[in-house]
């Protein structure tokens, strides 16, 4: 069986360090981390491979203000899926770059091309998860167990220009208002080496932006 690390490159803010492997065991905590069926464990394990999952999403939607901006996300590099469907074929790439762990995700509607949404989740030198996004846009996470199943909640969002001359980092917070709003992403295991993706994001005044959930298994497993 595959397995999927998270150790990632410690990234400090006053310029990068030497690689420091912590992943969401460090996170988390061993007791949480424990409370995690083994199969998750396996999945966010270190060292960090490359694996596709493959699947597909049994609904994926979004409000109307929510395709604006998908629609308007497209110049910045596609953070968010600008279609909508139902059983809608899918493949999750995972793999370590240099600075963190890629968590990619690949759409395949019929009769169109495929569209790809980039993201890396790294850990800053405060021992923070952060998740980039194109654009320079990063979004701090909370990450936490509750009844078996990992969640990560953003914790607003910024851009981030790069390093300063004196080794700080140029940013710049996005408000809550403009921002699409809080994302909420479920990783629940579904034995036999399937899993659920479940993903929310709700705007402060106007409710759910997007919503989607699939099951996805690693390429070559069978059920």
């Amino acid at each position: 069986m595959n397995t999927l690390g998270f150790a990632v490159s410690r990234i400090a803010l006053g310029g990068e360090s030497a690689p420091r492997h912590h992943g969401l065991q460090f996170l988390l905590g061993q007791a949480a981390w424990a409370r995690l069926p083994a199969a998750v464990r396996a999945r966010f394990a270190e060292p960090p491979v490359a694996v596709d999952y493959v699947g597909e999403f049994d609904v994926v939607r979004a409000s109307w203000l929510g395709r604006l901006v998908a629609l308007a996300c497209l110049l910045l590099g596609t953070p968010v899926v600008p279609r909508t469907g139902v059983r809608v074929p899918a493949i999750v790439h995972v793999g370590p770059t240099r600075s963190g762990v890629a968590w990619n995700r690949e759409y395949r509607w019929p009769k169109s091309e495929p569209c790809l949404v980039r993201s890396t989740k790294i850990i800053d030198s405060l021992g923070n998860l952060v998740e980039r996004l194109p654009a320079r846009l990063c979004m701090p996470l909370k990450v936490y167990e509750q009844r078996g199943v990992l969640h990560f909640v953003s914790r607003g969002y910024y851009f981030d220009f790069g390093k300063r001359r004196d080794g700080g980092r140029i940013t710049m917070p996005l408000p809550g208002l403009l921002s699409p709003g809080t994302t909420h992403v479920e990783h629940q295991d579904e034995a036999h080496g399937w899993f659920r993706f479940t993903m929310t994001v709700t705007h402060p005044l106007f409710g759910e932006m997007f919503y989607q959930t699939g099951r996805f298994q690693a390429a070559g497993e069978q059920s």
